[in-house]
């Protein structure tokens, strides 16, 4: 069994940097994934049989193949649930909607294979902490909410990705098992 998801990796921005790192510096208990892992996620698949791979990459082939490459703008700050009472602190993301497009694309065609639907409405993001308890969280916030209107910059999406994720101590190792690139010249406007 592997544990697995699809996803877009976002690369890595200077200023995207120095909050996380005032994040890490925050005293707050909050774990911080490793930066050049950072991407957005489409689908998170659980576990999952190695035969199933060259299925689901398939599935994700068809998914995504009416998409050509688009821009996505990282911008602002948040934290989920809310701020009040927060469990995950994320960055945002301005795409026109193609992620959420290609997320919908994807969930409804793995479907078919006995993945079960999402239940929530895709919020396009990329996780950079997940609070593990209370204290000095509200200091991230603060810093959090320093960077609400911040732009990091903008990054070409040309390939949607089937990971595995390894859990350790240290974080989580994350391996390509599929790249499925965006076909040039096709429409984003699916």
């Amino acid at each position: 069994m592997i544990r697995a998801f699809i996803a877009t990796e976002i690369p890595r921005f200077d200023e995207l940097e120095s909050l996380v790192d005032r994040l890490r510096k925050s005293g707050a208990r909050i774990s911080i994934p490793k930066s050049e892992g950072m991407h957005v996620t489409l689908k998170f698949l659980g576990d999952l049989e190695e035969g199933s791979v060259t299925e689901i990459i398939g599935h994700v082939e068809q998914s995504v193949s009416g998409f050509a490459p688009f821009d996505v703008k990282v911008a602002g700050t948040g934290a989920f649930p809310n701020p009040r009472n927060p469990r995950v602190f994320w960055v945002g993301l301005d795409d026109g909607g193609f992620l959420g497009r290609i997320a919908r694309s994807i969930d409804e065609s793995l479907s078919t294979m006995g993945f079960a639907k999402e239940s929530r409405p895709f919020s396009p993001h990329i996780t950079i902490a997940r609070v593990k308890a209370p204290s000095g969280v509200e200091r991230a916030i603060g810093i959090l909410k320093e960077f609400e209107e911040a732009g990091f910059g903008t990054c070409l999406v040309k390939d949607i990705r089937l990971k595995k994720s390894t859990l350790t101590p240290t974080g989580s190792i994350y391996e390509d098992l599929g790249v499925i690139n965006l076909a040039k010249g096709a429409a984003s406007d699916k």
